[in-house]
């Protein structure tokens, strides 16, 4: 069994600051052989900053990477931004480091001139001796299909560097739930303090929350028991001893009928209906 780490901080004067206080910080929280570990988006500053300088982006990947490989875990570096990419202009990027400090995946989403990260339709997964993990941005995780698409893909923990809003920080607490439970899979978020996101990071399965950290500073952790989430996938018709195959089960032969619009009686679906 391994354990989760999610990181929850407010930025600091600069963003070399910043990285300076989050890495110490890891370091002192962050176990040796930690599975995953798990910080948010714009990790060390906000995208209305512009990018982050590169040889500041380079120092934080090399250094996130030492730690991934001091501690012998999966690090989810959280996203910053960064200029170029597909079509140019300014990108969102997260990356996701392999215990030997090798970036696994890799997820990267243009902000538009509203300064709005823009959702996508590439959702990573990959295999871990942990498990098989989806990467996913904020924007991404808060919509119903992507979590529900790397599930499909075999997903059994999701690494999300997202944000919440001060304003519904207990609705999305409860979503976040909501996502684990209707999915079975376990999520692990992390959130920063630094407005408008309020908070809220944690590690939650279907049973519930293992962590969360509320609205104050905090590096959280918790226990990723994957045979145990394994078991709550299990078939188990008369729910004997789990409800969650219910929700887990699928039946693709109604995915065409929602693809083109209409129900299995025929009828017509309507936007939003």
């Amino acid at each position: 069994m391994s354990r989760i780490f999610v990181a929850q901080y407010r930025r600091r004067a600069d963003a070399q600051s910043t990285l300076d206080g989050v890495l110490e910080h890891l370091d002192d929280k962050v176990t040796v052989r930690a599975g995953f570990v798990v910080l948010p988006e714009n990790a060390f500053a906000s995208v209305d900053e512009g990018p982050l300088p590169t040889a500041l982006r380079d120092q934080a990947l090399e250094r996130l990477a030492e730690l991934a490989r001091r501690r012998g875990s999966y690090l989810l570096t959280g996203s910053w931004a960064e200029e170029g990419g597909p079509g140019g202009g300014l990108h969102q990027v997260a990356h996701l480091l392999d215990p030997s400090g090798d970036v696994l995946a890799a997820v990267r989403r243009p902000v538009d001139d509203q300064g709005r990260t823009v959702t996508g339709d590439d959702f990573p997964v990959v295999d871990t001796e942990h498990g098989r993990v989806g990467v996913l941005l904020g924007p991404d995780f808060w919509l119903v299909e992507p979590p529900r698409i790397q599930c499909l893909a075999g997903a059994e923990l999701l690494l999300v560097a997202g944000s919440t809003s001060g304003t519904a920080i207990d609705s999305q607490h409860a979503a976040v739930w909501g996502i684990s439970t209707l999915n079975t899979v376990g999520v692990a978020i992390a959130c920063g303090l630094d407005a408008p996101s309020a908070g809220g990071s944690g590690v939650a399965v279907p049973d519930g929350f293992l962590a969360w950290a509320g609205t104050q500073e905090a590096v959280v952790s918790a226990a990723w028991d994957l045979d145990h989430l394994r078991h709550l996938r299990q078939p188990d018709l008369r729910f004997q001893e789990t409800l969650w195959f219910g929700l887990w089960a699928r039946r693709p032969d109604l995915y065409t009928s929602l693809a083109d619009g209409r129900s299995p009686s025929g009828v017509t679906v309507e936007a939003g209906s």
